[in-house]
């Protein structure tokens, strides 16, 4: 006689396994067919990520594999500034900030399909082994690298926290020539702001890029040239990539009048302005600018010349009129995002625009290609032309 009960136990482990899966070999590898579900993107990860689990027979690094998984779908939305940001790449932006950190020093962004070099940092390893602004790095040791991994690029490029010491080669495309470059990595330590006297009792400010400290570099530096009795400032932006808006906007309310400084709109048409108090330095201005002053920079020659503080001189700006939030995800990792435009006071948005100075005044090819603080004062004619506008 046979048994009802047994029967429909077998029934039931038969249906659960066959909705479970379905296994055939086919050339000596297993197909596994799935029931078919109509998963969300996160819900097909997740299941797959349960398949690796059940199934894989060798050893793999999930973390290693979720954040190249979460840089890819970052890289998708299309926009080069928008990115996952990995515990270790998060902890050295970080650093960079602060001004303190182990790497080449250089600041790069994505241009059509290129890694391109915005600029060296001042005195860094990068510079003195003559990286240039606009060279287009192609291989990293060896490994070709492009817009498509970026990510693996920056992170071979920086090495990790005990690379201090270590050299690495770059190849970079300039004009149509390759050639590679031996740089050494080390501890940089950024100084933001420096200052010299030039002739006739004019104050000379470079900003290289704006960091957490940038704001009080600069306010020393105007001290020291007050000091020498200075009747005029140059601020040299030239090559600078940008930096914090926090920072802009401090280095603008020192030398601003009651004014607008930059007005921030984010996707759903919120404004945020940031304005100046009455409290100022009102030293007669020149800003000198050029086609890598980026972002934060172009703020500020853009604050200054629309609230007609002081005159531009040099060749058009990069054109970066956009922002960024970085939202931490709470494990050292963190998402950086586009998420507003801004806004010069004159009612602007220069994203892939770029600022034209009111006085464009070039420099002869072979002072283009040189760093900024390589450029000799007597070849230096966008820095001569702002010294005769002060006198």
């Amino acid at each position: 006689m046979i048994n009802k009960k047994h029967i429909i136990i077998t029934a039931v482990i038969t249906f659960f396994v066959t909705a479970a899966l379905m296994i055939f070999v086919v050339g000596g590898g297993l197909i596994l067919l799935l029931p078919q579900f109509a998963d969300t993107g996160a819900q097909k990860l997740q299941r797959i990520e349960t398949l690796i689990d059940g199934y894989y027979i060798y050893d793999y690094d999930k973390e290693k594999m979720m954040d190249s998984a979460l840089s890819a779908f970052a890289a998708e939305v299309g926009d080069p500034y928008t990115q996952y940001i990995n515990k270790e790449d998060f902890k050295e932006m970080m650093q960079s900030v602060e001004g303190d950190y182990v790497g080449i020093g250089v600041e790069v962004t994505v241009d059509q399909d290129d890694i391109t070099v915005i600029a060296p940092f001042d005195d860094s390893p990068a510079a003195r082994a003559g990286i240039l602004p606009g060279d287009k790095i192609v291989k990293v040791d060896g490994v070709n690298v492009s817009a498509q991994n970026y990510n693996e690029a920056i992170s071979m490029i920086k090495g990790d926290g005990s690379s201090a010491g270590k050299r690495i080669t770059l190849t970079v495309k300039r004009g149509d020539e390759n050639m590679d470059i031996i740089v050494e990595r080390e501890k940089v330590i950024i100084t933001t702001a420096k200052e010299r006297m030039l002739e006739n009792g004019v104050g000379y400010i470079r900003i290289s890029n704006f960091g957490d400290h940038t704001a009080d570099e600069f306010t020393k530096c105007l001290d020291n040239l007050k000091a020498y009795g200075v009747k005029g400032i140059v601020i040299d932006l030239r090559n600078n990539p940008g930096g914090t808006l926090d920072s802009v906007v401090k280095v603008a309310d020192y030398l601003l009048p009651e004014a607008n400084i930059i007005t921030i709109k984010d996707k759903q048409g919120n404004e945020k302005k940031y304005d100046s108090d009455s409290d100022y330095n009102d030293l007669p201005l020149c800003v000198l600018i050029n086609k890598y002053s980026a972002s934060a920079s172009e703020a500020l020659a853009g604050a200054i010349a629309d609230n007609g503080r002081g005159i531009l001189i040099g060749e058009k700006s990069f054109g970066k009129g956009i922002v960024q939030s970085i939202f931490e995800m709470g494990d050292g990792t963190a998402f950086k995002l586009t998420t507003a435009k801004y806004y010069t006071p004159g009612g602007t948005c220069i994203d892939k625009v770029g600022i034209t100075p009111q006085i464009e005044v070039g420099l002869d090819e072979e002072m283009s290609q040189k760093a900024v603080t390589q450029i000799p004062y007597e070849r230096d004619y966008q820095l001569q032309r702002a010294v005769q506008e002060l006198k």
